[in-house]
């Protein structure tokens, strides 16, 4: 099972430094910019000049907060943030098992005295110490922003650490939807494709359930709407409720995955 965990991670290595690495590089620019665009005042002027569907995509129609710490967790929603974490997910969970039946390595890697769960399960831990890796480099990357800038003492490290909680459990949520359709699929390609698609669905849902009532009752099928790390900084009362869905969806994920994987036939 660790040769397996091992061997997976090596092969994902170059993706999850280059995420990592450039999420910590924007998370620590986004402190700077709250000086250049001149500090509280001018943002919260800035924001109520800004169309509703651009504040509706971060969260924000009643403002981005009263401090930095919420502005730095507002931007923990911009899309690049999203994209970037979903795609190291969609890499490792595509080739989790689907890519593997394709190329024929399942089969050799499954050739040894191992059972057809641990080596799932060995890919399901790259995913979740990939995206731990990913989330904690985003948080400290706004940490070394603010002691650049001299924000250190405004900035409230605890809680951009729980809105990186709450992006966590969407990059697990996505990887568990992700993992199951590997799991039962032998087309490495199909899988990612379709578990894209399930997830930009889903981001529109959420999206247009925030800016158009009558789709409001469709947004709670989204991941993207238990994805509130504004709320998060203003001490909302939602984190619970949004980390328990998330976290809930991939594990429910994680083990389908696991089971089906060991009761089908492998086959390309």
């Amino acid at each position: 099972m660790l040769s397996v965990f091992m061997y997976t991670l090596r092969s994902h290595r170059i993706g999850l430094l280059a995420v990592s690495f450039g999420l910590f590089l924007m998370s620590l620019i986004i402190v700077y910019t709250f000086d250049a665009f001149g500090g509280l005042d001018t943002i919260a002027e800035l924001f109520e000049s800004l169309p509703a569907p651009m504040t509706a995509m971060f969260r924000a129609q009643a403002g981005f907060g009263t401090s930095i710490t919420s502005y730095i967790a507002l931007d923990y929603r911009h899309p690049v943030y999203i994209i970037a974490g979903l795609a190291f997910v969609l890499s490792v969970s595509g080739g989790a098992a689907a890519r593997e039946i394709e190329r024929g390595t399942a089969l050799m890697l499954l050739a040894s005295p191992i059972p057809r769960w641990r080596y799932l399960l060995a890919k399901v831990g790259v995913l979740v110490v990939g995206a731990v890796i990913i989330v904690a480099m985003a948080w400290l990357g706004s940490l070394a922003g603010a002691a650049l800038t001299g924000l250190a003492g405004d900035v409230e490290a605890g809680t951009l650490l729980l809105a990186q909680v709450n992006g966590l459990g969407v990059l697990l949520a996505s990887g568990g939807i992700a993992m199951l359709l590997s799991a039962v699929s032998s087309d490495g390609g199909r899988t990612v494709s379709v578990t894209a698609g399930i997830l930009t669905v889903m981001y529109f849902l959420d999206f247009v359930g925030a800016i158009w009532s009558p789709a409001e009752p469709l947004a709670p099928l989204s991941l993207f709407y238990y994805l509130d790390p504004l709320a998060v900084a203003a001490g909302g009362s939602t984190f619970l409720r949004d980390v328990v869905v998330l976290f809930g969806v991939g594990l429910v994920g994680f083990v389908a995955a696991l089971v089906l994987f060991q009761r089908r036939d492998i086959t390309r």
